[in-house]
């Protein structure tokens, strides 16, 4: 096993002035003492103690926990659900990758299709739990009791425009009398269960995580430095799982908790308990062959452990999290003199300039197109692996009827009002929720100058952008629409002609909250698909 320098962890300690440096003084306070104390890890100088993998698992042993480790695992939606190991790509957001832990079985679990076994598993023992329900890749959906951890200790992405950790209420059991017409796995033994894949809070995200370029969230770069995150129910787990990091030379000012609200969910090894799964999301790297090598080598950046105490504890759950309140009471109606006005004098030269005498067309309605995790939950329905970060608006299903069909989208830039720190549009096909074509923010400046009257100053604002089989002249503004079949890479990768196809719209994280924007505080983007007549 190797060394790490240093790790994050999630902690909610508040936002005020006064619990800041509370914490400050606390962790020096803390790195004082262990210094003091510890011999060989620290030099006349005063320099740290070093964080040490080791330690942390010896000091989880010596406290009488059982520690496995799993793995962080990039999450290729796209090229499993063309081989078919997977049913649906969850709406994946185009040219963001996503990364997930694989957990391994709890001790007296049985493992699932595909999975080692937990740690002196003995496959005799009547009284062992049911497997967790069979999905790809193993491991990447797992039941949890309420007295155990997952801890994730390693290096944050590379620089890029946004990246969010959370864990997820994944697939639950089916409700007795009630017909669930896709997305059902598990069988007689395991039990039956059907996709929630909600969101348990708030994610953490690049602008207020713990990481070592980052104390205690405080501004800084946490781009390829170290953090910790705790994935538990209790906090008397999590306490002690800090202290053991704690002796291992991890500091408290990188350490995250990632709660698991077990008054909302159903924890537990048995027969139709809850599984859950943890998301790790990346956008748009400001080097991408930096990035890509993250992902190529994130076992080498990354540990995972999950962590079982041997004796029975008394619980001492975590209370339900508060959530950050969605908008800053500050609209983009407010903020810009004429939203309304200017979308109108956009949507009539979009349709002067592409309505011709050879097209129709048609003005797609768009809504919000997601409940929020708690919310889906609650109602047994698809959150599809939401994000608070951010705003999910969907436009109305269509189809391309040729090759000649295009769909156009326009709106306001969010990230002009400050609304969001990226927004994107995808375009998905409705089948396998395959996001296969996608146009981020940083393409939209001047994208929307030629639909208003020349030189007119609030032009910078909107964008204007086409997706299409192919554009109609060199360097037009165009997203390019891969086809399914043939494809190289896969039938996930693309849609085909005379399939239910549909925009989405993304604005990640308004910056005035730490949170994705108030749907009620934006203009919504729009789309309008042409057909060759």
């Amino acid at each position: 096993m190797k060394k790490l320098s240093a790790v994050f962890l999630r902690k909610d300690m508040g936002n005020s002035l006064f619990q800041k440096m509370f914490a400050m003084i606390l962790v020096f306070s803390l790195s004082v003492t262990l210094n003091s104390c510890t011999s060989g890890t620290s030099s006349g100088s005063g320099a740290p103690v070093a964080q040490n993998i080791n330690a942390f698992i010896s000091a989880l042993q010596n406290d009488n926990f059982t520690v496995q480790e799993g793995q962080v695992a990039y999450y290729n939606s796209l090229k499993w659900a063309s081989e078919g190991l997977i049913p649906t790509c969850f709406g994946n957001n185009a040219g963001s990758p996503y990364l997930t832990f694989v957990i391994p079985p709890a001790p007296g679990q049985n493992p699932a299709t595909g999975q080692n076994p937990p740690v002196n598993y003995n496959p005799n023992d009547p009284n062992n739990f049911p497997a967790n329900p069979a999905f790809y890749p193993p491991g990447c959906l797992f039941k949890l009791r309420s007295d155990e951890a997952v801890v994730f200790v390693g290096d944050i992405a590379p620089p890029c425009v946004y990246f969010g950790f959370r864990s997820y209420v994944f697939f639950v059991e089916n409700k007795t009398g009630k017909v669930y017409t896709s997305g059902v796995i598990g069988n007689d033994t395991v039990g039956w269960y059907h996709p929630i894949f909600g969101s348990l809070g708030d994610q953490l995200n690049n602008l207020n995580i713990f990481s070592q370029g980052t104390p205690y969230g405080s501004s800084g770069v946490p781009f390829g430095t170290k953090t910790v995150i705790i994935m538990t129910a209790d906090q008397g787990v999590n306490k002690r799982v800090r202290n053991a990091l704690l002796q291992s030379g991890y500091s408290p000012s990188i350490v995250n908790n990632d709660v698991i609200p077990s008054g909302l969910v159903n924890m537990g090894l048995e027969k139709g308990k809850d599984t859950f799964c943890f998301l790790m999301r990346i956008s748009q790297w400001t080097d991408p062959v930096a990035g890509q090598n993250y992902i190529d080598n994130i076992g080498s950046k990354t540990r995972l452990f999950r962590i079982t105490p041997n004796n029975s504890i008394s619980l001492e759950p975590f209370p339900v999290p508060e959530l950050k309140p969605r908008g800053s009471g500050k609209s983009e109606f407010e903020i810009f003199s004429n939203v309304t006005g200017d979308m109108e004098t956009l949507r009539s030269a979009i349709i002067r300039q592409y309505a011709t005498s050879d097209y129709t067309y048609t003005e797609l309605n768009t809504a919000i197109g997601l409940l929020e995790g708690w919310a889906a939950y609650a109602n047994d329905t698809n959150a599809q692996g939401d994000n608070r970060d951010t705003t999910y608006l969907k436009a109305d299903n269509f189809q391309f009827n040729s090759d000649s069909d295009f769909v156009i989208i326009y709106g306001l830039n969010h990230d002009k009002s400050g609304k969001s720190i990226y927004s994107n549009s995808v375009l998905y096909g409705l089948n396998l929720l395959n996001g296969v074509a996608s146009v981020y923010s940083s393409l939209f400046l001047h994208s929307a100058n030629a639909f208003f009257p020349h030189e007119y100053t609030n032009s910078e604002n909107y964008y204007v952008y086409k997706m299409a089989r192919s554009p109609s002249y060199p360097g037009e503004n165009c997203v390019i629409v891969p086809y399914s079949t043939g494809n190289p890479d896969g039938s996930a990768y693309g849609v085909d002609n005379n399939q239910d196809v549909f925009v989405a719209f993304r604005a990640y994280i308004e910056r005035a909250t730490g949170i994705g924007t108030s749907y009620y505080e934006i203009q919504y983007d729009r789309a309008i698909i042409f057909h060759k007549k």
